[in-house]
């Protein structure tokens, strides 16, 4: 029989692997989670408490650390009570600061789960790794942001070259002269763009010969369609780049420089009207919001509930992820006429069609789907408040007592300093839109406390994006 010191040496490697449901496992249901008052700041400090509070905590992690792994060194004591000695290994998610603090955790244990968890450390020390370091060159820095469009530029064009699909083709390292042949570009420059994937930990390079870095053969390679994040960034590319080059006429007019039609209604009926333009725009939003995808199907309580309907579903990514996640549920998909055909293929393609219907519509027209749950995963952003609050008071006419709405987008922190996905977020949407933005927590709260639903709070996910949840 496994004892307390074991167990707790378990827990680690679950979350050295992140595998939170294997820490979880490990912890009571009502376990009680401290940390340092003094990383309050962030959203860490205090008491936790269950599995519903922790899984919370550890979504915000990512947003405050781009690296954090305790390594446990020296475990003291015996029956429930347990002291681990041990250093964390860290690194600011805004700062790009690495360093390391020393910990004491203290455990207490009860029928072989955690009931108390104590995470005793210097949170002075950890704030001087998190905060930005002195400003010690201003002008390179402020450089280096205004040239980031060149990082940015290189990335998408070997994106839409298909250098990472290739290297991954290939099964092999490839030598500068063979790699540019397959993607078949110019001898000028070709060891430049290489060599600058390289130095942006894309690329390695070992004797002359390139291949994939882990990360990049994870979620570049186009033969991997299910974690292909290149998909948005070649859309970006091809959409998105240059009426961005236009964002001071965006700022000085308040007009959209892109996808709008004439008589400035719908901005998403031109795209629609196009096939292959739309099935790109699809791909390209499963792309970018894979993370998204995932974190919703674990962090949301989809127990209590039996039927959800994903509103401006796409090409149902997100619901074919949830409903495979949770086989007691049933799902739609609502979205424009023209969508139905890749919702269909997404059904067969994950064996779903005696639980996903898709369900052709307007959501600023018709009413919603009558579902338990109904989902606005980056829809809301897209549109005015005056469409804002239309669409919730929909959803609350179309929910049963006790439903919930769900709504997924990048929130900007509530004070409008920290988050600036969100904030860039906002800004595309003046450049692609007649009326959206980006908003804040308080403010979904607020319009949905309008719209008549209860028990509303935000719930972080991992990266930049949140959920706003309301129930009627």
């Amino acid at each position: 029989m496994p004892t307390s010191t074991d167990l707790i040496r378990s827990a680690y490697a679950a979350f050295h692997r992140r595998d939170l449901d294997g820490v979880l496992a490990f912890f009571a249901p009502d376990i009680l989670w401290t940390h340092p008052d003094g990383m309050d700041a962030y959203g860490l400090g205090g008491t936790k408490k269950g599995h519903r509070e922790v899984r919370e905590f550890m979504a915000r992690v990512p947003g405050v650390f781009s690296e954090m792994r305790p390594e446990p060194e020296e475990f003291v004591g015996s029956g429930d009570r347990i002291a681990v000695f041990g250093t964390h290994h860290m690194r600011g998610a805004r700062s790009g600061v690495s360093g390391t603090v020393k910990f004491v955790h203290s455990w207490r244990i009860a029928d072989g789960k955690a009931t108390h968890f104590e995470d005793h450390f210097d949170s002075a020390q950890v704030r001087n790794l998190l905060e930005p370091p002195a400003d010690a060159d201003p002008v390179g820095r402020i450089l280096q942001t205004g040239l980031g469009f060149w990082h940015s530029k290189v990335l998408m064009s070997a994106c839409e070259l298909g250098v990472f699909t290739e290297l991954a083709r290939a099964d092999r390292p490839l030598d500068a002269e063979e790699l540019r042949t397959r993607i078949g570009i110019h001898p000028r420059g070709a060891l430049d763009f290489f060599d600058a994937l390289v130095s942006m930990d894309l690329l390695d390079r070992e004797a002359g010969r390139y291949r994939n870095t882990a990360a990049a053969g994870a979620v570049l390679d186009r033969g991997k369609p299910e974690h292909y994040a290149g998909a948005i960034l070649e859309f970006v590319s091809e959409h998105d780049y240059e009426p961005w080059g236009r964002l001071t006429e965006a700022l000085r007019t308040g007009e959209p420089q892109t996808n709008v039609p004439e008589d400035g209604t719908d901005p998403f009926a031109e795209l629609y009207a196009d096939p292959e333009r739309l099935r790109r725009f699809q791909r390209a939003m499963t792309s970018g919001s894979l993370p998204t995808i995932t974190a919703l199907a674990e962090a949301f309580d989809w127990g209590r509930y039996r039927t959800v309907a994903d509103i401006g579903c796409s090409e149902g990514a997100l619901l074919s992820h949830v409903l495979r996640a949770h086989p007691h549920l049933t799902g739609t998909g609502f979205d424009l006429p023209p969508v139905g055909p890749t919702v269909d293929e997404t059904v067969a393609a994950a064996g779903l069609g005696d639980r996903m219907a898709f369900r052709p519509g307007s959501f600023l027209t018709d009413e919603l789907p009558r579902a338990d749950v109904l989902v606005f995963s980056q829809i809301l952003h897209d549109w005015d408040l005056e469409t804002k609050r239309m669409l919730l008071r929909k959803a609350y006419d179309a929910l049963p007592e006790g439903g919930a709405v769900v709504i997924a987008d990048a929130l900007i922190d509530d004070e409008r300093r920290h988050n600036t996905f969100g904030l860039l977020m906002s800004l595309h949407m003046l450049v692609q839109s007649p009326g959206g933005f980006d908003y804040t927590g308080a403010d979904g709260i607020g319009w949905l406390t309008e719209a008549g639903f209860r028990d509303c709070r935000v719930q972080p996910l991992p990266g930049p994006r949140s959920l706003v949840v309301g129930v009627k």
